[in-house]
């Protein structure tokens, strides 16, 4: 067949790779003009790093490896201590922050891709489906795959021209050689207030991922306005604020698709943030997209015999799982100050308790595609 993925990011790319040796013509269309690895780094739970493995891409340890993850007040107080290993344990894979330089180029390994070519609409035909491009050349094709973001031209063209919904919450981020002891190691630090949350994951080679979740749109120099925000939230903030540039800053919006059980039609249909985008507060996005792309490389990988049917079965397994995490994204409350009853829970509840309690939230998110096959 020939496949034909907008968009080259993670989810693009590692459907490219999983279809590398399935004989298919596969071809990748990014509107940049070079590969866009910005956005500091991405948190690879066990679910993401057993994908990438299935899509003959595995992480072969580059990036940070977590084995903690320590919730915290600006007061100093812990709340929670998740021991990241059970999910390592548990499933072979450990959790990983990765540059998103490193994972897209680690992607686009053995992947061609035709750079400055958007596509900008696509025509579903009873025998395939054609897209078009920003100069007018038109691309027959088997398979349309819309990996092209959550403003996706795919998307409006097949599915639903209504745009995600963005809601009060931004998060500043960036990735820089900083606070050197934290960077080096295994444990990852949340720090929640009453100006947000601030995140600080080491992610291999002295790099310190960091983050604020901020409520309120910031005004003048962001580099001033998070420090007035952020004031009293510790050492570890002080030292971080003290050690950032405004260049090393990039804000992601927070946004949401509702997510129908139906992505595309005929033999177009979508993949990652262009399907289900939600905000990062759980740290699943680039992780569903690779469950995406591991579930979809597995049903084309062989040519089926009803393209439609096969793409309807795929969105229909992966919207049914997508959708609990998107809930769960919404509802999630970490970026915000914690309400009196938990800081009463944590009094009482002995804190090995709590971690396990947080770390059985995970496996929702954490076990790879149980029920999904095609």
């Amino acid at each position: 067949m020939h496949i034909l993925i907008a968009g080259a990011g993670v989810g693009g790319l590692a459907l490219a790779r999983g279809l590398a040796t399935s004989g298919h013509r596969v071809r990748v269309f990014e509107q940049a003009p070079q590969l866009r690895t910005g956005g500091a780094a991405v948190t690879i739970f066990s679910n993401g790093a057993a994908a990438l493995a299935g899509l003959g891409a595995p992480l072969d340890g580059f990036g940070g490896r977590l084995d903690t993850l320590r919730f915290g007040t600006a007061d100093g107080r812990t709340i929670v201590s998740a021991d990241l290993t059970v999910l390592a344990q548990r499933t072979g894979f450990p959790v990983t922050s990765v540059p998103r330089y490193a994972l897209i180029e680690h992607l686009a390994q053995g992947v061609s891709v035709e750079f400055s070519r958007k596509v900008v609409d696509v025509e579903v035909r009873p025998d395939g489906v054609t897209a078009i491009d920003a100069t007018g050349d038109r691309h027959e094709a088997d398979v349309v795959v819309g990996a092209d973001g959550h403003r996706s031209t795919v998307r409006r063209a097949v599915l639903d021209p209504t745009p995600a919904t963005a809601n009060e919450w931004t998060t500043w981020q960036g990735l820089s050689p900083v606070l050197p002891e934290l960077a080096t190691g295994t444990t990852g630090v949340c720090v929640v207030g009453p100006a947000g949350l601030v995140g600080l994951l080491p992610s291999g080679d002295g790099l310190l991922m960091w983050w604020f979740d901020v409520h309120q749109p910031l005004e003048g120099s962001p580099v001033a306005a998070l420090a007035n925000r952020f004031t009293g939230y510790g050492a570890l903030v002080e030292q971080l604020l003290g050690n950032i540039r405004e260049e090393d800053l990039e804000p992601f919006r927070h946004v949401t698709h509702q997510v129908p059980d139906q992505w595309g039609r005929g033999a177009a249909t979508l993949l990652g943030d262009a399907a289900h985008a939600f905000p990062p507060t759980q740290a699943q996005g680039a992780n569903q997209a690779l469950e995406d792309a591991w579930l979809l490389s597995r049903a084309l990988r062989v040519a089926p015999a009803d393209v439609p049917r096969t793409l309807r079965r795929y969105e229909m397994l992966r919207a049914r799982r997508v959708r609990k995490v998107s809930r769960r994204a919404v509802r999630e409350r970490t970026n915000k100050p914690v309400p009196p009853p938990v800081r009463v829970l944590t009094r009482i509840i002995p804190p090995r308790l709590v971690g396990r309690a947080y770390v059985a939230q995970l496996r929702g998110v954490s076990s790879v595609l149980d029920d999904e096959t095609v």
